[in-house]
Protein backbone atom coordinates (compact mmCIF):
# COMPACT_ATOMS: atom_id res chain seq x y z
CA UNK A 1 0.00 0.00 0.00
CA UNK A 2 2.78 2.44 0.92
CA UNK A 3 4.53 1.74 -2.40
CA UNK A 4 1.35 2.58 -4.31
CA UNK A 5 0.96 5.89 -2.46
CA UNK A 6 4.63 6.76 -3.01
CA UNK A 7 4.28 5.95 -6.71
CA UNK A 8 1.27 8.25 -7.04
CA UNK A 9 3.13 11.07 -5.30
CA UNK A 10 6.13 10.68 -7.59
CA UNK A 11 3.93 10.73 -10.70
CA UNK A 12 2.17 13.84 -9.39
CA UNK A 13 5.48 15.55 -8.68
CA UNK A 14 6.80 14.64 -12.13
CA UNK A 15 3.66 16.08 -13.72
CA UNK A 16 4.10 19.31 -11.71
CA UNK A 17 7.77 19.55 -12.76
CA UNK A 18 6.80 18.95 -16.39
CA UNK A 19 4.16 21.71 -16.30
CA UNK A 20 6.60 24.11 -14.63
CA UNK A 21 9.38 23.27 -17.08
CA UNK A 22 7.10 23.68 -20.09
CA UNK A 23 6.11 27.14 -18.86
CA UNK A 24 9.50 28.37 -17.59
CA UNK A 25 12.44 26.54 -19.20
CA UNK A 26 14.48 28.39 -21.79
CA UNK A 27 13.80 27.01 -25.26
CA UNK A 28 16.55 27.51 -27.80
CA UNK A 29 15.40 28.21 -31.35
CA UNK A 30 15.95 24.52 -32.20
CA UNK A 31 13.61 23.48 -29.37
CA UNK A 32 10.99 26.07 -30.40
CA UNK A 33 10.88 24.44 -33.85
CA UNK A 34 9.81 21.10 -32.35
CA UNK A 35 6.12 20.20 -32.51
CA UNK A 36 4.46 20.75 -29.12
CA UNK A 37 3.88 16.98 -28.67
CA UNK A 38 7.60 16.25 -29.12
CA UNK A 39 8.59 18.98 -26.69
CA UNK A 40 6.14 17.57 -24.14
CA UNK A 41 7.56 14.07 -24.73
CA UNK A 42 11.12 15.27 -23.99
CA UNK A 43 10.06 17.25 -20.93
CA UNK A 44 8.00 14.34 -19.62
CA UNK A 45 10.90 11.92 -19.92
CA UNK A 46 13.26 14.19 -17.99
CA UNK A 47 10.61 15.05 -15.39
CA UNK A 48 10.10 11.35 -14.63
CA UNK A 49 13.86 10.61 -14.61
CA UNK A 50 15.10 13.60 -12.60
CA UNK A 51 13.81 15.34 -9.50
CA UNK A 52 14.62 18.92 -10.51
CA UNK A 53 13.02 21.28 -13.04
CA UNK A 54 14.43 21.77 -16.51
CA UNK A 55 16.43 24.93 -17.10
CA UNK A 56 16.85 24.80 -20.89
CA UNK A 57 16.43 22.72 -24.02
CA UNK A 58 18.42 23.01 -27.23
CA UNK A 59 21.13 21.61 -29.45
CA UNK A 60 24.59 22.53 -30.68
CA UNK A 61 24.80 24.40 -33.95
CA UNK A 62 25.20 21.96 -36.82
CA UNK A 63 23.84 18.93 -34.97
CA UNK A 64 21.30 16.75 -36.76
CA UNK A 65 17.64 17.53 -36.03
CA UNK A 66 17.23 14.18 -34.25
CA UNK A 67 19.59 15.25 -31.43
CA UNK A 68 18.55 17.44 -28.50
CA UNK A 69 19.98 18.28 -25.06
CA UNK A 70 18.17 19.13 -21.84
CA UNK A 71 19.83 20.96 -18.96
CA UNK A 72 18.43 20.62 -15.43
CA UNK A 73 19.52 21.58 -11.93
CA UNK A 74 21.68 24.65 -12.03
CA UNK A 75 23.68 25.35 -8.92
CA UNK A 76 27.19 25.20 -7.57
CA UNK A 77 28.55 25.37 -11.12
CA UNK A 78 27.00 21.99 -11.96
CA UNK A 79 24.19 20.90 -14.18
CA UNK A 80 22.60 17.59 -15.10
CA UNK A 81 22.56 17.15 -18.87
CA UNK A 82 20.31 14.72 -20.70
CA UNK A 83 21.19 13.83 -24.30
CA UNK A 84 18.30 12.81 -26.53
CA UNK A 85 18.01 11.12 -29.90
CA UNK A 86 14.81 10.68 -31.87
CA UNK A 87 14.53 6.97 -32.68
CA UNK A 88 11.64 5.45 -34.62
CA UNK A 89 9.57 8.58 -34.19
CA UNK A 90 10.08 8.97 -30.43
CA UNK A 91 12.60 10.83 -28.30
CA UNK A 92 14.81 8.66 -26.10
CA UNK A 93 17.35 9.57 -23.42
CA UNK A 94 20.61 8.16 -24.75
CA UNK A 95 22.94 9.56 -22.09
CA UNK A 96 22.98 11.75 -19.01
CA UNK A 97 25.62 13.13 -16.72
CA UNK A 98 27.08 16.11 -14.96
CA UNK A 99 27.80 19.16 -17.07
CA UNK A 100 28.87 22.71 -16.46
CA UNK A 101 26.88 25.91 -17.04
CA UNK A 102 29.59 27.07 -19.47
CA UNK A 103 29.20 24.06 -21.76
CA UNK A 104 25.43 23.91 -21.35
CA UNK A 105 24.90 27.48 -22.57
CA UNK A 106 26.37 26.44 -25.93
CA UNK A 107 23.11 24.63 -26.68
CA UNK A 108 21.02 27.73 -26.21
CA UNK A 109 22.01 29.61 -29.35
CA UNK A 110 20.86 27.32 -32.12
Amino acid sequence: MAAAVASLLLVGCAADRARWSLAHAYLAPSAKRLPRAELEEIIGLVSRAWGEPIVGIGQSCGEPTNIMHVVARYGDYRTMVFDFRKISGHWRIIDRGDGTPFISTGWYGC
